[in-house]
Order: C-alpha cells, then sequence, then structure tokens
C-alpha cells in the first residue's frame, strides 16, 4: 500500500467531518421543518379558502425564507470546511520544527588532516588512496552537473565526491541519507543531491570511456599468456571471463515486484560482467531482474562464450577434466565480482527504492557509477595517454598493480 502523508490523513478527516456535519444539519432542518409547518396539512375546510387566498403570497414568502436560511447555513458549514482546509495547508509543516544539533567538523578532518597525515583512515571512509581521490576531482569537476545558474553556490567538489563515495563504500543503515547527513553535518536532502551528481558525473560518456576500455593488444597479450599458463595451451586464446553477480535490494520493489524474486528467495538485481584476468572489467550488462539467470542472460554470446558441464554431462572423465582447466581461469571473474563488491559495499545491500521506471534508473546508475569507479582511469594526460588512476607510469597488461582501487 502506498504511504500517505500526516497533511492527506488530516484533509481526509476534514472531509469526513465535514460530509457528516453537513449530513445532520440537513436532517435536524428537515425536522424543525415538519415540526413548524406540518400543521398546514390539518386545517378545516372553511379555512381552505382564506389558504387559498394567501396561498400565493404565503408560500412566496415562506419560499424565501427558506431559501435564504437555507443558503446562509450552507455557505456558513461550507465557510468553516474551506476556512480550516486553508488553516491546514497555510503551513509547510505540520509539527513545530526543532533544529538538530550537526557539525561538519568530520567532514573537515577527513578532506584537511586525515587525507594528509592518516592516508589509511581516509582510504577506510572512502575506499580510495587520497592520489585517487584529487584524480578523481580533478577528472569530474568540470563537468557540467557541478554548475548552476543559481546564486546559491554548490557545496566544493570535493566534499560532494566525499560524501558520494562514503555512500557507495558502505551498505545498510550506514548508508543511509540521515546517517550520513548527521556524520558529516549536511541536510538530508544534501545527501542525495550530491550522490546524484557524483552518479551523474561519474556514468558520462567521458568518463565511461576513459574508464572501460577493451584491453590494449599488449594486455590481451599477457592475459593469453596467463591464461595457458594457469589452464592449458589448448584455452590460450580464451583470455576474457564473464561471470553474473546479484546486487541484493533492500526492500521488494513495487515496480512489478515478482520479477526481482530470485530462487535463494531474496529480491536481487542481476549484473553481467566481463573481465581480464587482471580483474579489469571491460564490458558490463546492468538492469536485469534478481529471477533472470545467467544462463539466459549470456543466451546471445554462447556461440562463443563456453561454460562447464553440468549434472549429469559433468560426472564423465573428459568433461571433469574440461571443467577443472574452465574453473581454473573462470576464478578470476569471481576474484573481480569480489574486489568490486569489496570496495564498494553498497552493492551488497542496495539502498534505492525500485518503486518506478525512474527508481530502476537510478539504481542502475548506482551500479554502473561504481562499476566505473572500479575500473577508473585518470583523464590528466601522460605519456603513455590515458592512465590508470593512482597506477604507476610505465605498467602496462598483466604487470600492472592497480594499487589504488584494488588491492
Amino acid at each position: 500500500m502506498p504511504t500517505r502523508t500526516d497533511r492527506q490523513e488530516a484533509a481526509d478527516a476534514l472531509h469526513q467531518a465535514f460530509l457528516v456535519n453537513f449530513l445532520a444539519e440537513l436532517e435536524a432542518r428537515k425536522l424543525q421543518d415538519e415540526l413548524k409547518y406540518g400543521d398546514l396539512s390539518g386545517d378545516s375546510g372553511s379555512d381552505r379558502s382564506d389558504v387559498d387566498m394567501d396561498s400565493s403570497s404565503s408560500s412566496s414568502l415562506f419560499s424565501e425564507s427558506s431559501t435564504s436560511s437555507s443558503s446562509e447555513e450552507e455557505l456558513t458549514a461550507a465557510r468553516d470546511y474551506v476556512d480550516q482546509m486553508g488553516n491546514l495547508y497555510s503551513e509547510r509543516y505540520l509539527q513545530e520544527r526543532r533544529p538538530i544539533t550537526k557539525t561538519r567538523e568530520n567532514l573537515r578532518l577527513l578532506l584537511d588532516d586525515h587525507k594528509i597525515n592518516r592516508p589509511e583512515i581516509f582510504r577506510s571512509y572512502l575506499r580510495i588512496t587520497p592520489a585517487c581521490f584529487d584524480d578523481l576531482v580533478s577528472a569530474i569537476e568540470d563537468d557540467e552537473v557541478f554548475c548552476n545558474n543559481s546564486q546559491n553556490d554548490q557545496m566544493p567538489v570535493a566534499e560532494q565526491v566525499a560524501i558520494a563515495l562514503y555512500r557507495f563504500g558502505h551498505y545498510g543503515n550506514a548508508a543511509s541519507c540521515m546517517k550520513v547527513a548527521l556524520h558529516f553535518g549536511v541536510g538530508y536532502g544534501t545527501v542525495q543531491l550530491v550522490t546524484t551528481r557524483v552518479m551523474k558525473a561519474c556514468c558520462s560518456e567521458r568518463f565511461r570511456a576513459a574508464s572501460v576500455q577493451w584491453a590494449s593488444p599488449q594486455a590481451k597479450e599477457a592475459a593469453k599468456q596467463w591464461v595457458e599458463k594457469a589452464s592449458c595451451p589448448a584455452w590460450r586464446n580464451g583470455w576474457l571471463m564473464v561471470d553474473g553477480t546479484l546486487v541484493p535490494l533492500f526492500r521488494r520493489p513495487a515496480f512489478f515486484g515478482n520479477v526481482w524474486f530470485d530462487r535463494k528467495s531474496n529480491y536481487l538485481m542481476n549484473v553481467q560482467l566481463v573481465s581480464t584476468p587482471d580483474c579489469q572489467i571491460i564490458d558490463y550488462a546492468v538492469g536485469l531482474p534478481g529471477s533472470q539467470h545467467d544462463a539466459s542472460a549470456w543466451d546471445p554470446l554462447q556461440k562463443w562464450c563456453q561454460a562447464p558441464y553440468k549434472k549429469p554431462e559433468k560426472l564423465t572423465w573428459d568433461n571433469t577434466t574440461h571443467n577443472y582447466h574452465v574453473s581454473a581461469v573462470r576464478v578470476c571473474s569471481e576474484h573481480c565480482v569480489g574486489y568490486l563488491k569489496g570496495r564498494w559495499s553498497s552493492l551488497r545491500g542496495l539502498r534505492v527504492a525500485i518503486n518506478n521506471s525512474a527508481g530502476l534508473q537510478y539504481a542502475t546508475l548506482w551500479i554502473i557509477a561504481c562499476i566505473h569507479l572500479h575500473a577508473g582511469r585518470s583523464t590528466s594526460e601522460s605519456n603513455s595517454g590515458l592512465r590508470d588512476v593512482g597506477v604507476e607510469q610505465g605498467e602496462t597488461g598483466m604487470q600492472r598493480k592497480r594499487i589504488n582501487w584494488i588491492r
């Protein structure tokens, strides 16, 4: 059932009270008229002529007086109802608003002190190192979402990114708007607003093109060498791993709720990832409901996507050997999912209400923003072009250590 505000319930109560009182007044008026004018029907025949003679004048007077009194009473009841409704909607808030004591000291301490003197504390809050944070702010601070024509300037981009990353890196009540607002000393609506801005900037085409890219020839060759060494020479060309993961939702969606219910009796969103052996995400698919199986999600790719054998085929010796070599390579995709959810813990319990198509789009953009940040690259120019955020120059392919985003 949809929720109703206190103002809506009060308006319904006033409307019902008005109808009850109005009907009661009509019944009382009818009873008074019967008692006052009921003896006219019992007059004798001798007096009927007098009544007939004065019928026109008396009836006109009666109708005028009845109409005027009735209209006055009806206007009085309606006026009372209108006045009460006007008083109800004259105030923006029904209850007295009391200020909540908050401080922005935690935000200033995080960005001014911990970022410089205690980087391990900074990373535990925002899930990235200070160097990565600076590169991320530099990459998105020019986005149009942080510019407006209002006379009130937005809060600094660094503070907005810090609040959004804190929410991305936590799940459950720790990522709720109220807890984040009280922790950083900002308004409840401000938390939602800055999170949306950072999401839009991280989901922009420019940021996506700089973060999620197809592997370079050098990285592709390094991945093939790793597959050949970890599995067998026959699997050398199978250098990509595809796997699906489920993102739990904190409550049942009102938007086609049953389709999000999976075989494990949870409401989830299905996410498909394409990654390399070094846990670099190069493609993804987001938005499928939890009831969608990975096999059907990857059905268009079945011509080149090899899956392990299932029972009873996997019980044969050859197929068991086949599954062993496939699993030795495929385990990297599990590691990639673990790194992604370990870094951005909001994907372990997404606090987004999917009540309509807009809620579905918001949840999808949240997940995409986390994927882009996981595979984030800086837009700063270097000798090697677009480089991984925080990755030392000169490291390519499987030798990249991705020290800031994964390790």
